[in-house]
């Protein structure tokens, strides 16, 4: 295990155990949840929502049991009492631990401050995914609807995903279809992770362009890169293919890039960067891809919507422990990813080799929470060397240009047929 990833997971562990998380975690009509030592305390309760399976609960509850151990016998308990107990806590645990852990990184604490592309850059994607939540007539009430006739409730997740460090960084979980108010919640995250950065740039699809969010930037002296939608504004529209000029909306002066990408589709890029030359924009944008393999990690993966409850509160405790194992996984793959490069390097494969993600989510189940169960530091190290040695054996090649055409009129289905369960 490397320097970083060892500072990484004991910075967590320090912050798991801390006496103070019970206090934020702790819902106010349950004042005194958890003052009592019982087979299922606190701990026990957060590892067992963290934990990245989805199957049922007592199933997982019969799992985890063994690595749980109470006076020497190991503690098994009911659906019943798991229930009682992550009611009494909220999601605000797991979304510490998350921004705990993303501010000590940025801060340099845990020995390297994060790095910045070849050109000095940091390049930052922004999108947001719709939720679809159990159709529970409180949820109907509170959240927004899609789906036949507008009733099915629906809640809006939106990241905040650190291309040049392959790391999220922020999150949102609301009740409104309002993208480009968590777009300026990221902005302000992130000014305070990085103050007074002029160097990064924020990438977002053709589904955030508005003049308000562009004045949001200039206000906060930030750069954005959109892919702009027809008929958002007719100067633009009129531009000419290969153009690379600036038009004035509402004040605000806005370069426009046009280029024709190899399928033969119009691309319109707008921006606040002078910097950067016309022909670095097409690559520049197509680096936002990068997000879109984040949110296959977390719909996919690690089964985001396959909630483990049927509370408001269960969904969000979900949600941001699921943006917490994302996080571990993306740390923990750093480490892998060289040393399998260091042992393949002389081996003449055609492909670089990386680690088979699939794979790795299925030994974070087998194995993560029983790492967390460690009683001190070192144990715990010893535990996540061993996941690191058993997730290098399994690689896939990476196969940069590789283009895959989206077919028409795809069925929409909860997981992909491509996509096998290992949850």
């Amino acid at each position: 295990m490397n320097p970083f990833v060892r500072v990484w997971f004991l910075f967590f562990f320090e912050i798991l155990h801390d006496p103070n998380l019970l206090v934020i975690a702790r819902q106010a009509a349950f004042p005194k949840a958890f003052t009592r030592e019982r087979k299922l305390n606190f701990h026990r309760t957060l590892l067992i929502i963290l934990d990245v399976g989805r199957e049922s609960s007592s199933l997982k509850l019969h799992r985890l049991y063994k690595k749980f151990k109470v006076g020497g016998s190991m503690a098994e308990v009911t659906q019943q009492a798991f229930s009682k107990a992550r009611a009494q806590i909220s999601e605000l645990p797991f979304k510490h631990l998350f921004e705990k852990q993303i501010e000590a990184e940025y801060r340099g604490d845990m020995g390297k401050f994060p790095t910045r592309s070849k050109n000095g850059w940091t390049y930052l994607a922004v999108d947001g995914t719709k939720i679809a939540l159990p159709n529970l007539p409180e949820l109907v009430k509170k959240y927004f609807s899609t789906g036949a006739g507008g009733k099915s409730p629906t809640a809006l997740g939106s990241c905040l995903y650190d291309i040049s460090n392959n790391r999220l960084i922020d999150a949102t979980f609301i009740h409104l279809n309002d993208e480009r108010a968590c777009a300026i919640a990221h902005m302000k995250r992130y000014a305070q992770l990085r103050p007074g950065d002029l160097k990064s740039m924020f990438i977002f699809d053709r589904g955030y362009p508005a003049i308000s969010l562009i004045q949001e930037f200039e206000s906060m002296g930030m750069i954005y890169l959109m892919r702009c939608r027809r008929k958002f504004n007719c100067e633009i529209d009129a531009l000419p293919i290969g153009c690379d000029t600036t038009v004035t909306i509402e004040g605000s002066v806005v370069r426009v890039i046009k280029f024709v990408l190899k399928s033969g589709q119009l691309e319109t890029l707008i921006t606040n960067d002078h910097e950067h030359k016309t022909e670095e924009f097409m690559e520049v944008y197509f680096l936002r891809w990068g997000e879109e393999n984040v949110y296959k990690l977390l719909k996919n993966r690690f089964q985001l919507e396959n909630f483990t409850g049927k509370t408001e509160n269960s969904f969000k405790q979900d949600f941001w422990a699921t943006i917490l194992a994302s996080t571990m996984l993306m740390v923990l793959e750093e480490d892998v990813d060289v040393r399998i490069r260091e042992e393949r390097e002389a081996k003449g494969n055609r492909h670089e080799q990386q680690v088979n993600r699939n794979i790795f989510v299925g030994i974070m189940k087998d194995d993560l929470i029983y790492a967390m169960t460690a009683t001190n530091r070192l144990t715990l190290i010893h535990r996540m060397h061993k996941i690191i040695k058993r997730a290098k054996k399994h690689t896939c090649p990476k196969k940069p240009g590789r283009t895959v055409k989206r077919a028409e009129n795809k069925r929409k289905t909860p997981f992909h047929h491509n996509y096998k369960s290992n949850c």
